[in-house]
């Protein structure tokens, strides 16, 4: 099993560069001193329960991830070292059978200052049904449709502290094309994707791409700001001579605002984005903005849980509700957090458009076991999808997944 970022790194010299060097850096460092290992094996075990009869699609399947972490440093502490790569086996689907460089950097510390380079993730964002701000890294679809998990993605980058602020530079280069399920798995797109991507830029996947945030906080105020130019994670599609659609992507700029406000029992929270298309004829810009709140019960039953409430509003500027999901959707939840040992966990969520009614319910829950396992439940169903929304192609994709993961 080849990761897909080895086949893509033949594509750029700089690439090749950066992740080589960061290689060779690993290799020495993990005889220079106390290397520290841990290590994530997680059992998953998927039901799809709404599959119609005859149509070709499998309704079960088993699956196995590993995901060792390495880390050490050097300099006194100053410079630090992390190498973790993740491989997936899947005994339905081929394209989950797939491997990942998560992360693989070095990142020196120099009183202000912060200096990394080599593969790495980074996360942005506060709200929980929907992470616009969020675009370093491209989405692992393979792993699930909730758009949590993340390729590892090059880097270089130089972080400075300003008291309660940060102003970070991100050099972006190597570009991660998005992977898409089987066309036989029931979480696919309802149409044939072609493994052959189109890019608006002549270099293609090895555009360079760049990416500054300034963040920070002030008394109950947690902020964000951002700027990104370079490849879209989302693509697009066109009409391929083989009949199949081929992913398109195109360039962007955007700008992106994230805050969160923190008061006793609440929390609220904004999202927005104003993403511009360098042709008209590669998408229409727009603005998209997602903004809500949690509200916090303690101590409830005596002690036994805590229970938060969320909602959320989505907002999108875009016409097209058959092709874009949070468009006008309204999103409303519990979250659970119980105080046994266990640790056991709970959220539930239900996202409705309310143009057409379509609603979609997702729980996931998880519960600490043997001491160094977690086990975890994720279910989500669809219903009353309108055919004009975007997740029409999912109205019979109901599933329930549950997994061991294992610490070691």
């Amino acid at each position: 099993m080849v990761p897909d970022i080895a086949r893509g790194m033949t594509r750029g010299r700089m690439f090749r560069a950066l992740l080589g060097a960061a290689a060779l850096a690993f290799h020495a460092l993990s005889f220079a001193g106390e290397v520290a290992v841990s290590v994530a094996m997680e059992l998953e075990l998927q039901a799809f329960v709404s599959n119609p009869a005859g149509s070709g699609r499998h309704d079960d399947n088993f699956a196995v991830s590993l995901e060792p972490d390495f880390r050490g440093d050097f300099d006194d502490g100053n410079t630090l070292w992390r190498f973790v790569p993740f491989g997936r086996w899947d005994s339905r689907d081929p394209e989950r059978r797939h491997g990942d460089i998560r992360e693989m950097y070095l990142l020196h510390v120099m009183d202000d200052w912060e200096f990394l380079a080599g593969v790495s993730k980074v996360f942005w964002g506060v709200a929980e049904s929907r992470h616009l701000v969020d675009i370093i890294n491209q989405t692992d679809h393979l792993e699930g449709i909730d758009g949590e998990d993340k390729l590892g993605q090059p880097m270089l980058s130089v972080g400075r502290s300003f008291g309660q602020s940060t102003l970070t530079f991100y050099v972006l280069p190597g570009f991660r094309e998005r992977a898409f399920l089987s066309a036989d798995s029931p979480l696919s797109l309802p149409f044939a994707v072609s493994d052959d991507p189109l890019y608006e830029s002549g270099k293609g996947r090895d555009h360079m791409d760049f990416a500054v945030r300034f963040s920070g906080y002030r008394d109950v105020l947690d902020y964000g700001v951002s700027w990104f130019r370079g490849t879209s994670r989302e693509a697009g599609f066109v009409p391929g001579m083989d009949g199949r659609l081929r992913p398109f992507y195109p360039q962007i700029e955007q700008f992106g605002l994230d805050l969160q406000i923190t008061t006793e029992s609440w929390l609220w929270k904004f999202e927005a984005i104003r993403r511009t298309f360098g042709h008209r004829a590669a998408g229409d810009d727009f603005t998209a903005a997602v903004g809500g709140f949690e509200y916090s019960f303690y101590g409830l039953r005596d002690g036994l849980f805590d229970l938060g409430l969320l909602a959320e509003l989505h907002y999108d500027s875009r016409d097209d509700s058959g092709t874009i999901l949070f468009q006008d959707d309204v999103f409303l939840g519990m979250r659970f957090g119980f105080t046994d040992v266990e640790g056991t966990e709970i959220l539930a969520g239900t996202v409705i458009d309310l143009k057409d009614g379509s609603q979609s319910l997702r729980v996931e829950g998880s519960r600490r076991m043997f001491n160094n396992a977690r086990l975890g439940l994720e279910a989500q169903s669809f219903f009353n999808v309108d055919p004009g929304n975007a997740s029409y192609g999912l109205r019979n994709s109901d599933y329930a997944l549950l997994s061991l993961k294992w610490y070691f």
